[in-house]
Formats: C-alpha cells, structure tokens, sequence
C-alpha cells in the first residue's frame, strides 16, 4: 500500500526550517572557532582549504573543537549537513576566502586531514 503524506506542504516546510537550521548552525560554528584562540577553524581560515562533507560532519558530529582545550568556544549539539547544506555552507567560507579550495588533501578521515592543514 501507497504511503499518501496528510500535508506534503507541511513537511517541506519543516525540512526547510532543519536545513536552514543546519546551515546558520554551521556558519555560526565556524565564524566563532576561526575566532577562539586554537580554534582549528582558524588554522584553517589561512590555510587555502576546505574540508569535505563527511570529515567536515565529523567535525560538527563531536560536538565541540578539540582544539580549543580552553573551552572557550563552548559545545554545541552534534549535527550534520547534507550535501545541500554542504554547498551553501562552502560557498559562503569561499566568498571570505578568496582562493580556498575544498580538498581531501589524500586523507580518510577528519583527524588525518587536520593533521595534514597543522602540518602545512
């Protein structure tokens, strides 16, 4: 049997708000980390670097920077980004760094490619 939605209108609507949620989040993480003193984003803000989708959800699926030992940015609650979130969210970092590329930089996973940007 079919699955027939009661208010199709009604569920866009809510997935536009989470996605919306998802990417103010998200700008909102960055913008404060490149910020806070040892905030990893802010490494990487001079880097020329993006992190792809999946390592840049690891990032935001912990729920805090590492980084910041200090905590001085303070936690928030673990999210990801779905692709369409992803491009928004890239296409803004790009727009304030100018010649920023995204880049697996040969790595599998969000620890290794930070190493890499802190090794640069």
């Amino acid at each position: 049997m079919e699955h027939i939605r009661e208010n199709p209108a009604k569920e866009t609507y809510e997935d536009e708000w989470i996605s919306m949620n998802n990417i103010n989040n998200a700008k909102r993480i960055l913008d404060e980390n490149t910020k806070v003193l040892y905030g990893i984003f802010g490494v990487i803000s001079s880097s020329g670097y993006f992190p792809p989708l999946p390592f840049l959800n690891e990032f935001f699926l912990v729920g805090s920077d590492p980084c910041d030992q200090d905590g001085r940015m303070g936690c928030w609650r673990p999210f990801t980004l779905i692709l369409s979130e992803y491009e928004v969210v890239k296409e803004w970092w790009f727009a304030s760094h100018p010649g920023t590329v995204e880049s697996r930089l040969g790595c599998e996973c969000w620890g290794d490619w930070v190493q890499e940007i802190l090794e640069m």
